[in-house]
């Protein structure tokens, strides 16, 4: 993702294609591995986004989840363009965020945050925060568990993995 900085800073101004900068990330990289990798741009347009892997993100309105990056689990790219609105909400994550909250979840955080006027890291680090408790749950029913109970596993509680929540929210020019 560093890479992805140094891409972003060689976009033209006011016009980041989130796909090239992935493109030009990973063509600069030298680390062997694979990783996941969600890039979000707003634009005139709304927002454009390339994910790859299990990362992904939610745009929240009022309080409800208009739009979530569908769940991929292999190594092919998907492109999206949405409309927001200003007073959106944008939260992007990790897998461990989607995999130990559900929507519902991530969103009442969201409107009790907007709310508060609390600001985007604030909440960022309480969405984080509830996402390492419940992936130490054992007990507690949560996407993960819920998947892997249809996959015909007996599984209860959370997984632990990597989180990472970036909340970004969308305002009008004349509020920046």
């Amino acid at each position: 993702m560093s890479n992805s900085v140094g891409a972003i800073q060689e976009e033209p101004k006011g016009s980041i294609d989130p796909a090239r900068v992935l493109e030009k990330a990973h063509s600069s990289t030298k680390a062997k591995g694979s990783s996941t990798a969600c890039i979000i741009a707003l634009t005139d347009k709304g927002i454009q986004a390339i994910n790859l892997g299990d990362s992904g993100f939610i745009v929240v309105r009022d309080g409800c989840t208009i739009y979530q990056s569908p769940v991929q689990q292999h190594g092919s790219t998907q492109l999206f363009t949405i409309s927001v609105a200003p007073g959106d909400v944008i939260v992007a994550g990790t897998d461990g965020l989607f995999d130990n909250l559900y929507n519902g979840e991530i969103t009442s955080i969201v409107l009790h945050a907007v709310t508060a006027c609390l600001s985007p890291q604030v909440t960022a680090q309480k969405i984080a925060a509830l996402t390492r408790e419940r992936g130490q749950d054992k007990i507690r029913q949560t996407p993960f568990a819920t998947a892997a109970q249809e996959a015909g596993f007996r599984y209860y509680g959370g997984k632990l993995d990597d989180i990472t929540v970036v909340v970004s929210y969308v305002s009008s020019f004349n509020d920046a």
